[in-house]
């Protein structure tokens, strides 16, 4: 028990002692060292200079060298917003800094832009960060968990009159900007008023005439939406660490059921199961088996409506998962009401 309290103090000082403390005593213009995915050319930036749902790197401050990996406490992401949230207003609410520093790896993060993933990741732990706030949501493998309320450290930013993006001075303890290497803590409260932000903006976006929640019935609560027109991927997560959490997809097919030119079809066929309630119809089918030993299995359900095709990914045993689709999807329909039935081929 010493050596672990010993052990977490020593990182403690390595991550505190590594952390950029230094800061501009002015305003520090962003030179941008552009990515792939971004028309902006190497140089200071201005707030016109990258389409929405771009990104690049700097180093704060500016005066650190970009090239030399021991500077890799200094280095951070730019990045404009998806135009659904926001994106494509020309001032400084576009655009978001973050640390390129993992909370648990202490490797390089990176944007991903393309959709179903909009969110910056970790390549070694597989830690993921929405990109509206930075805040940490899991899936994946982890060998030091943090909660969902840690997130990635932030700079705040402005525009000066000629447009050219600069950082303000941060504050460098975790309830500020945050400590690099260690987070910025976000509380509960606030990580779901970022929740709710997002559920607005996609609600003013979408004409998907299908609701979404902000609570499923397992408590786990969304932390993440990756949309386009046709197409929108909602993510959920519990406040504790988890290997596995719910996911709602939605995309437009023009169908009304099940037919042989989904890619899935044939598996389907095999494996799931129909449940018949008036003249709607749902597909489960067990997604994963979380304990083996007493065969816990936890189901997803497929359903059309409304010309969408619906994929409600529930992470809860059958019973639980069932009702929380009917109570989300179908205005509380009950279980007693549905009967299974044979699957047309």
């Amino acid at each position: 028990m010493i050596s672990i309290v010993v052990f977490a103090i020593v990182v403690y000082g390595i991550i505190v002692l590594t952390s950029p403390s230094a800061i501009s005593k002015q305003n520090d213009r962003i030179y941008l060292y552009p990515s792939a995915f971004t028309d902006s050319s190497t140089g200071y930036v201005k707030v016109s200079d990258m389409k929405p749902n771009g990104f690049g790197y700097f180093m704060y401050p500016s005066s650190y060298n970009y090239s030399d990996s021991a500077n890799a406490y200094q280095r951070f992401l730019l990045i404009r917003l998806p135009s659904w949230l926001g994106g494509d207003r020309d001032d400084i609410s576009s655009y978001r800094a973050y640390s390129m520093v993992d909370l648990d790896s202490h490797c390089l993060v990176k944007y991903w832009p393309q959709y179903e993933r909009q969110r910056i990741e970790d390549p070694c732990h597989f830690e993921e960060y929405r990109i509206i706030d930075g805040a940490s949501y899991f899936f994946g493998i982890k060998i030091l968990a943090k909660p969902v309320e840690n997130a990635l450290p932030q700079l705040d930013l402005g525009a000066d009159d000629a447009g050219y993006i600069y950082v303000k001075t941060p504050t460098w303890t975790v309830n500020e900007n945050g400590l690099v290497g260690d987070g910025r803590h976000l509380s509960k409260d606030q990580v779901l008023n970022s929740s709710r932000l997002l559920l607005e903006k996609y609600k003013s976006q979408s004409k998907i005439p299908i609701s979404i929640p902000l609570f499923l019935e397992d408590g786990s609560f969304l932390i993440d939406i990756s949309y386009d027109v046709n197409k929108v991927h909602f993510r959920y997560t519990l406040d504790k660490p988890t290997l596995f959490t719910p996911s709602i997809d939605i995309s437009y097919c023009n169908c009304t059921g099940l037919s042989t030119d989904y890619s899935s079809y044939h598996g389907m066929i095999k494996f799931a199961q129909a449940w018949q309630f008036g003249n709607n119809t749902v597909y489960s089918y067990n997604a994963y088996t979380s304990d083996k030993k007493n065969h816990l299995d936890l189901y997803a359900f497929e359903f059309y409506q409304n010309k969408y095709h619906v994929i409600f990914n529930s992470m809860m045993p059958f019973d639980q998962g069932m009702k929380s689709m009917l109570d989300i999807f179908f205005n509380g329909t009950k279980l007693s009401d549905i009967e299974q039935v044979s699957i047309e081929k």
